[in-house]
């Protein structure tokens, strides 16, 4: 998978999706939540927010996914080894974490209106 394919994949994934290039890496959001970004830890590779179950299914799928080492492996951040990796796997990896992103923008919000509801 080229880094050109990746960015591709990722814009594509659904409406609001924001690009956004910080430095030399790419990062990809929706709803103001990053979801995967690209160049990071360095050039040929990205990064992605998983749930810990998601990260644990893709692993399985190829040895281009990993947990990243320190303590956020168990938080589900997932790094890809994109030359490793074929276009369904990172297809698959990338649709998981655009849903975990975008859940957790949903929930932000609602959090958000009722807090306004509330009159807070």
């Amino acid at each position: 998978m080229t880094p050109e394919a990746f960015s591709a994949l990722a814009a594509r994934l659904g409406e609001g999706v924001q690009v956004q290039p910080v430095l030399d890496t790419v990062q990809f959001k929706v709803g103001g939540k990053a979801f995967a970004t690209l160049g990071w830890p360095e050039a040929g590779w990205a990064i992605v927010k998983l749930t810990p179950r998601d990260q644990a299914a893709a692993m399985s799928l190829s040895d281009a996914v990993t947990p990243e080492p320190g303590r956020r492996r168990n938080s589900g951040v997932t790094l890809l080894r994109l030359e490793r990796a074929d276009a369904a796997v990172v297809a698959s990896v990338l649709a998981a974490a655009f849903t975990h992103a975008y859940r957790g923008a949903s929930v932000r919000r609602a959090a958000a209106a009722a807090t306004v509801a509330r009159g807070r």
